[in-house]
């Protein structure tokens, strides 16, 4: 499945202090020297998916992590570890054909669609539904010295790249209150349609109540850009709306909609529970159905994005820059593993329970010549243990995976080089079209430059023709000269047989260095057309090589700083 995640951003996480933005793209290459912060990036994701699952930011052990991933709680992790900064990391999500998850079922069925009114406002809140193509999340997490803990003590959403609801919390993570743009565009009645969509909703209101004191009561904002607010108050849906609700028996919502926000923790809101509106005794069927279209509305506002944030999340997959190596006889576990990737095993999993095309897909890219060419495709048989008394099978026949080399033979992954049980995961999650964005640390590990030139094929007819996104922490050269040239050739279509189509807009080159005052710095690398990159590569573009090569006066210039950068 295609992730929906186009873009992360950091600041005060670990090596990272101003915010630093990555866009994400099909193939995403992050470079840079050692500890320069590209596995942070990484990290990250894990992080999220943490907080998203249990609440709290104090993380150490992560789900997909295993023992590759230790944060260290919260006080390691934060830049620094300066506890009085806060930890923002925010995603940027495209819908596409999704829509943000519903946590209630349609209340309209159950009343009568001669209503008009009743009609006119499920009909507001779907075309709200309807308005939104991105969002953007933000959370930050902070040291709470009044609990002794960390705490997600804000969420901020934006819809369409305009915020439009933040949550935040007091000094201890507790006492949640909420603020929403009334101004956001998809609230807004910006044509003769919608101006008469606004006054139709806005007479139906208690009589004497305007939406300028419920603006005022509320914390209603205009805009978040530090501009004057306009004193006339445009024709906000958002407003109406909540006027409705009101005269429909809702309980004050209290400045910062305080009684409302039930069971959050910290800015948070349970991820599997409606968003509920306290009513005093409701007098009609009208206003019953009122408070709970309002309430499924909240939690689609609400809770939806982070349910989709957290699906997102859960569906992508973390290959640490360890793999291991099979033991004889593997078998795979009976209970799901989320870690398992980070060292490997689970792609040996995968082999033994996919279907027969999926592993003849993997074992085509180990083998073909035109492919990773590593000397070694996949098979997998069956081993029928036998009661040696009795001659008789015991249990079902199990499944087992063997490497074939080129003479035919099988072996186990223990009797052949390392090379081969690093690079088969990657070839696993590569082609197994179930996960969403697919982190790996350093793919080209232990591997003949001539195999990591074919993962630049093999990431891209991942991302092509599987729909996956890859974010690869790397040093390979190799890796990213392939997918220059599989540019170039798209352009001029001269691509081999068999080989996937790939544009600059698929790729995404990223180089992070340390800045002055220590914190990352990130430079997009540009290709263009052509498969030549339109910026300068920090210090040169893998430099040492042609270092190395020059006559030694010219490179004691360079290293003098005399002859400036190779790119």
């Amino acid at each position: 499945m295609a992730s929906l995640i186009k873009s992360i951003s950091l600041t005060n996480f670990k090596g990272f202090s101003e915010e630093v933005r990555i866009d994400l793209r099909p193939i995403t290459l992050l470079f840079g020297a050692n500890s320069a912060g590209k596995s942070t990036i990484l990290q990250s994701l894990q992080l999220v998916r943490e907080v998203l699952e249990h609440g709290s930011p104090d993380v150490d052990s992560t789900l997909q992590g295993g023992k590759a991933v230790d944060l260290g709680g919260f006080r390691n992790f934060v830049h620094r570890h300066e506890t009085g900064r806060v930890i923002e990391i925010g995603f940027g999500m495209e819908l596409g054909d999704e829509s943000l998850p519903e946590l209630a079922g349609d209340a309209f069925e159950d009343l009568s669609l001669a209503d008009a009114e009743v009609w006119r406002f499920h009909e507001t809140l779907n075309s709200i539904r309807a308005s939104v193509s991105t969002l953007e999340v933000k959370l930050s997490m902070s040291w709470s010295d009044l609990r002794n803990e960390a705490v997600v003590s804000t969420y901020k959403l934006g819809f369409n790249n305009i915020w439009c609801a933040e949550i935040s919390t007091g000094a201890d993570g507790r006492q949640p209150r909420l603020r929403m743009n009334a101004n956001h565009p998809i609230f807004l009645a910006d044509d003769i349609e919608g101006e008469a969509l606004f006054h139709e909703l806005a007479d139906w209101v208690l009589p004497g109540q305007g939406t300028e004191g419920f603006r005022t009561e509320l914390g209603l904002t205009a805009d978040d850009n530090g501009g004057e607010k306009d004193p006339e108050i445009p024709p906000s849906v958002l407003l109406a709306v909540l006027e409705i609700v009101r005269a429909a028996s809702a309980d004050s919502p209290n400045p910062g909609f305080a009684a409302w926000l039930h069971r959050f923790k910290g800015a948070i809101p349970e991820l599997d529970r409606q968003i509920l509106i306290p009513a005093n005794s409701p007098e009609s069927a009208k206003d019953i159905f009122v408070l709970q279209a309002f309430s499924g509305f909240m939690s689609w506002m609400l809770v939806g994005p982070l349910r989709l944030l957290s699906e997102q999340l859960e569906k992508s997959r973390y290959l640490g820059p360890l793999r291991c190596i099979p033991p004889r006889g593997f078998e795979a576990s009976l209970s799901r593993n989320d870690a398992a990737w980070s060292d490997g095993m689970a792609a040996w999993e995968t082999l033994l329970s996919s279907p027969q095309e999926m592993l003849e897909r993997c074992s085509h890219w180990m083998q073909h010549a035109d492919r990773l060419n590593s000397g070694y495709g996949l098979v997998r048989t069956e081993v029928q243990e036998i009661d040696y008394n009795t001659r008789t099978p015991l249990g079902r026949a199990k499944p087992r995976i063997a490497l074939v080399d080129q003479a035919g033979l099988t072996h186990q992954a223990l009797d052949v080089g390392v090379g081969i049980s690093q690079v088969l995961p990657v070839v696993v999650a590569a082609q197994d079209d179930r996960a969403s964005i697919v982190s790996i640390e350093q793919p080209e590990l232990h591997v003949h430059p001539a195999v990591q030139v074919g993962l630049g094929d093999l990431f891209i007819d991942g991302a092509i023709e599987r729909g996956l996104s890859f974010l690869l922490e790397t040093h390979s050269e190799h890796l990213v000269l392939r997918l220059l040239r599989r540019i170039k050739e798209t352009t001029e279509g001269s691509l081999p047989d068999g080989a996937s189509a790939v544009t600059p807009d698929d790729v995404n080159i990223v180089y992070l260095e340390k800045g002055q005052d220590g914190g990352v710095i990130a430079h997009s690398i540009g290709v263009d057309a052509n498969g030549k990159f339109n910026d300068r590569w920090p210090r040169g573009f893998f430099p040492e090589r042609m270092r190395e090569a020059l006559p030694p006066e010219v490179r004691r210039r360079m290293e003098a700083g005399k002859a400036g950068s190779v790119s």
